[in-house]
Order: C-alpha cells, then sequence, then structure tokens
C-alpha cells in the first residue's frame, strides 16, 4: 500500500482550518454558551481512541454546537439545554458513541480477549 503523503498534508490543512472555523463559532456564541460547549469539548476529546473516532467526535462537537447556535438564538439558557448535569448530557452523547470512544474500544478488546481465552468464539 502506498502512501500519498501529499494528500495527507492536503487533508490535514483541511481538517485544521475546518476546526479554525468551528472554534470561531464557538467565540460567536454568548458566554454561557462558550464555557460549556468548551466544556463539553475537552471532555468529549479525551475519549477520543484514534483519528477516525476522533473525527467521528468533532462531528458529533459541530451537531452540538449547531444546537447550541439555535437555542442561544432563542434566548434559551444554556443549562436549560443541557440540563442542570452536564456530565450526565456528555456521557449521553458518549453513550451513543460508544464504539467510538476510547473507553468503548478498550471495552470491546477485553470482551474479545475473555471471549478467545474462554474459548467462546469471537
Amino acid at each position: 500500500m502506498e502512501i500519498n503523503i501529499f494528500s495527507i498534508l492536503q487533508r490535514w490543512k483541511q481538517e485544521k482550518a475546518e476546526y479554525r472555523r468551528y472554534k470561531k463559532r464557538i467565540n460567536s456564541l454568548p458566554r454561557d454558551y462558550q464555557i460549556v460547549m468548551n466544556e463539553i469539548e475537552n471532555f468529549l476529546w479525551t475519549s477520543a481512541a484514534d483519528h477516525d473516532s476522533a473525527m467521528f467526535m468533532f462531528k458529533v462537537l459541530q451537531d452540538v454546537l449547531e444546537f447550541f447556535e439555535s437555542k442561544a438564538q432563542e434566548g434559551m439558557d444554556v443549562l436549560d439545554v443541557v440540563g442542570q448535569d452536564v456530565g450526565g448530557f456528555c456521557d449521553d452523547l458518549l453513550h451513543e458513541l460508544q464504539g467510538q470512544t476510547w473507553n468503548g474500544k478498550r471495552k470491546e478488546q477485553l470482551n474479545e480477549n475473555i471471549r478467545k481465552k474462554l474459548g467462546r468464539g469471537e
């Protein structure tokens, strides 16, 4: 398999530009929304398992941002949008992404290793 370094660098450049646009959008939110969005982002990034899952996580974060933009425009308080338990909101997002996260991949690997060692299928 031949790796085209130019296409990899081009893709990274595009991803970086997309991330900058995303951060600008966050900075355009009301302050309370910015705080919550940045905390959600920090929480979720620690769960990304690899580049592919990080890109999937980024798509989820973009969806959350779009949701926040809509609710901020409606004048809703950010904690009325996500609830008082922001960690629970994040857990719900991670639950939907379970196979895409570091923890999800680790759980899959753990279960697979046990099944193999017990001789109970793959």
